[in-house]
């Protein structure tokens, strides 16, 4: 997950309508994309200047004036990338630095991040360096009221861009960033304004930031966006939730504007036995792990000396990346779970469960 040299992917998603597009066509014509692929689906309403309309089988890399290459994706992603680098490696250009995938409106970002996590030609040559979610400012409320799809994308994003801000009543954007910010209180919210946004704010939002700057993990993870509340306490494990979660951990069925995913932080004080942290996870993904969005920790063991960084995407975990000693303050496990129509106290009772059976053995 955090070989410095895998070359990073930023994932572009948004329902339809919210700009990805749009904002695409501007930073292909950044210098911070040179050396860039981008890669967008062939079903979108328009490609980048037009360029990349086509529906034939033959596999085309395009080459922008800005030195950004494009491609379109076809079902597989996998093979697309395959495709693509041996395309570029046809032409005798260098490998891309990044990747860049616009998703199709309806999509979940969650397959994407499955797929990295699995298909082991990805995994060993791409890391997953943030998820980017357009929002349109005008009409994003409506749209998370109405399409699960779109309160998926939001939830696991790193990065919020409220789109066509220009457009929209400031009260109306406001009301819009407060509602985005309980869905999902981690990812950064930017505000766009005639699609005028750096490319720059598609990157950084990986653990390894890169061989400079090292691993950022209190910036990957942001357990600190939570609000700690005397929710729950029992052996040294402890709740933070947002406040999203607090008002609706008893009302999982609610559907008014993306109440129910689920977001919170779960801490545990004291190091865990490898086997309690294997059993809980476990139970966790055979029961609810289609409800499992996101989930994101930073772990110690018992057995080790180390903190280890895990990732899991419903039912799917990268494997652990060890995390060098000094990289956290403290010994205190912490894990951010973004979730659907899964409570915290849930959470918490399977984790009771398993540490009182462990401690009792």
């Amino acid at each position: 997950m955090t070989t410095p040299s895998l070359i990073p992917i930023n994932v572009l998603t948004g329902f339809f309508g919210s700009g990805k597009t749009t904002l695409l066509n501007r930073w292909v014509h950044q210098l911070s994309m040179r050396n860039t692929l981008v890669v967008i689906n062939e079903f979108g309403d328009i490609g980048l200047d037009h360029l990349l309309i086509t529906h034939s089988d033959e596999q085309a890399v395009i080459e922008m004036s800005s030195g950004c290459l494009c491609c379109t994706l076809r079902g597989d992603l996998s093979r697309t990338l395959q495709q693509a680098l041996e395309d570029i490696q046809a032409q005798d250009k260098p490998f891309p630095s990044r990747v860049v995938i616009e998703t199709t409106g309806l999509a979940a970002p969650t397959s994407i991040l499955q797929l990295l996590m699995t298909d082991h030609w990805l995994a060993h040559r791409f890391k997953l360096d943030s998820v980017v979610c357009c929002v349109d400012a005008v009409n994003g409320a409506a749209t998370l009221t109405a399409h699960s799809e779109s309160q998926q994308q939001v939830a696991i994003a790193d990065k919020l861009l409220l789109t066509k801000t220009d457009l929209a009543e400031q009260n109306v954007v406001s009301t819009l960033a407060n509602q985005l910010a309980r869905i999902n209180p981690t990812a950064e919210q930017w505000q766009v304004i005639n699609g005028e946004l750096s490319a720059s704010l598609l990157v950084g939002a990986g653990l390894y930031r890169s061989e400079h700057a090292g691993y950022q993990v209190d910036q990957w993870l942001k357990a600190g966006s939570y609000t700690v509340q005397p929710a729950d306490q029992h052996a040294g494990a402890t709740f933070s939730l947002s406040k999203h979660s607090l008002l609706n951990a008893t009302q999982p069925d609610s559907t008014s504007h993306g109440d129910s995913i689920n977001a919170f932080c779960f801490s545990v004080e004291e190091p865990i036995h490898p086997d309690t942290l294997e059993s809980w996870l476990d139970i966790l993904m055979s029961l609810m792990g289609d409800k499992m969005l996101r989930i994101k920790a930073v772990v110690h063991l018992t057995d080790r000396d180390t903190p280890l960084a895990l990732h899991g995407v419903q039912h799917i975990f990268h494997p652990p990346a060890e995390l060098p000693a000094g990289s956290v303050s403290d010994r205190v496990s912490r894990f951010v779970f973004i979730t659907q129509n899964v409570s915290p106290e849930s959470v918490a009772e399977m984790y009771r469960f398993f540490q009182t059976s462990k401690e009792s053995a």
